[in-house]
C-alpha cells in the first residue's frame, strides 16, 4: 500500500544569525539554525503528519550523525550521500532578507556541492514516494545537482509522482549564468509550480507586460498574476496549478497576500504587520502548505488561503522553519 510519502531533494544548510549590531562578537554567542528551502519544506510537512523524506547529502563526521538524529526526530526519513567534507552554511541576521545582498554564502564546497548523487537508486529513493519537491536553489549549486534535478523529475514523471517546484530566486547563487535555460528544462516535469511574477521573468522569460507602480496595491500585480500563469500553461501544460506569492515590505512594516491559478485566478486575503521578526523561511512554509493541502485534496481556494496565512504567521516564528505554533489544521 502507498504510504504517500513526499520526497524533497537538496542542500541541507547551517544558518548562522548574528546579531545585525556585531554584539556576537563581545558576547561569543550566535544563533545556529538547521536550514535550507526543500528541509524547510519538508519540516513543516513532517510537523503535520506527513511522511517525509529528505535525499541530500551530508558530512561522515559526527556533525553529519547529528543533524540526521535531528531530523529523524522531527520524522523525516533521511537518505543521505556521506563523503569526507563540510556542511554548507550561510550568516543572515533574522533583520536581513534572503532575496537581497545581505545574506553571505559559504556553501562552496561542500558536501553537497561536490557530491555525484550516485549512492542510491530509483527503487530506494522512490520507494513510497507520491510526490517530488524541488526548488530552483539545488540546480544552482553545481552541474550534478541539476542533472540529478532532472533525473529525479524524469523519473517521477514516469511513476505518476507529482512534482513541485519554488522559482526561488538568489543572485547569488546564479552571478553571471542565465538560470533560465536549466529551469526550463525542468518545466515540462513540474505540477505544481510557485513563485512571483518576478522570478516568473527570472526563470522562464515571461516577461512583465503591464506597468507596475510598485505598490502592495497596485491593481496590475493581479493582472501579470494571471497573464504569467496562463503563458506559463500555454507552455507548460502539465502544470495544474501555479501561485503567486506578494511580499511589500517597507522599513519594518510589511503586506502580504498570494494568488493560485488552477483554471482562474483566486486571490487571498491581505495580511499587514508594523513589524517582521524573521524574514527566512516564509515562503518554503507556504509551499510546504500549498502540497498539504493538495494532498489533502482541499479546494484551491482553502489551499490558497491556508497557505497565506501559514506564510504569513512565519514572519513572527525565529528561524528557518516553523515551530509548534503554525499547526495548518488550526489556523
Amino acid at each position: 500500500m502507498d504510504s504517500g510519502k513526499i520526497l524533497c531533494f537538496g542542500e541541507l544548510l547551517l544558518h548562522f544569525a548574528p546579531d545585525s549590531d556585531g554584539n556576537w562578537l563581545n558576547e561569543q554567542a550566535i544563533k545556529i539554525f538547521v536550514g535550507g528551502a526543500e528541509y524547510n519544506v519538508a519540516s513543516a510537512l513532517a510537523q503535520w503528519q506527513n511522511p517525509v523524506k529528505l535525499l541530500s547529502a551530508l558530512p561522515d563526521n559526527f556533525v553529519g550523525n547529528q543533524l540526521e538524529i535531528q531530523l529523524q526526530n522531527k520524522g523525516i526519513e533521511v537518505l543521505a550521500e556521506k563523503s569526507n567534507g563540510r556542511i554548507g552554511t550561510f550568516y543572515l541576521s533574522s533583520d536581513g532578507d534572503m532575496q537581497n545582498y545581505s545574506v553571505v554564502y559559504d556553501r562552496f564546497p561542500s558536501v553537497f556541492t561536490q557530491s555525484d548523487f550516485s549512492k542510491f537508486n530509483f527503487e530506494e529513493i522512490f520507494s513510497e514516494v507520491k510526490w517530488l519537491h524541488i526548488s530552483t536553489i539545488t540546480p544552482a549549486l553545481s552541474e550534478k545537482a541539476h542533472e540529478k534535478c532532472l533525473d529525479l523529475m524524469s523519473e517521477a514523471a514516469k511513476r505518476n509522482i507529482r512534482v513541485s517546484l519554488d522559482l526561488n530566486y538568489r543572485a547569488a547563487l546564479w552571478k553571471d549564468r542565465n538560470p533560465s535555460e536549466l529551469i526550463r528544462k525542468m518545466m515540462p516535469f513540474v505540477n505544481v509550480l510557485m513563485g512571483n511574477i518576478w522570478s516568473i521573468q527570472q526563470f522562464l522569460e515571461i516577461p512583465i507586460e503591464y506597468e507596475l507602480n510598485g505598490n502592495f496595491d497596485d491593481e496590475n500585480l493581479l493582472k501579470q498574476a494571471e497573464k504569467s500563469a496562463l503563458e506559463i500553461k500555454n507552455q507548460f501544460p502539465n502544470v495544474e496549478m501555479i501561485a503567486n506569492t506578494f511580499r511589500f515590505t517597507s522599513g519594518e512594516k510589511v503586506n502580504y497576500y498570494a494568488t493560485l491559478f488552477t483554471d482562474q485566478l483566486l486571490v487571498s486575503e491581505q495580511y499587514q504587520s508594523d513589524k517582521v521578526e524573521e524574514r527566512v523561511g516564509s515562503g518554503d512554509s507556504f509551499m510546504a502548505a500549498l502540497i498539504h493541502g493538495k494532498i489533502k485534496q482541499n479546494s484551491s481556494q482553502k489551499i490558497l488561503d491556508d497557505a497565506t496565512k501559514v506564510a504569513f504567521k512565519k514572519l513572527f516564528v525565529k528561524g528557518d522553519t516553523i515551530d509548534k505554533s503554525i499547526n495548518i489544521e488550526k489556523l
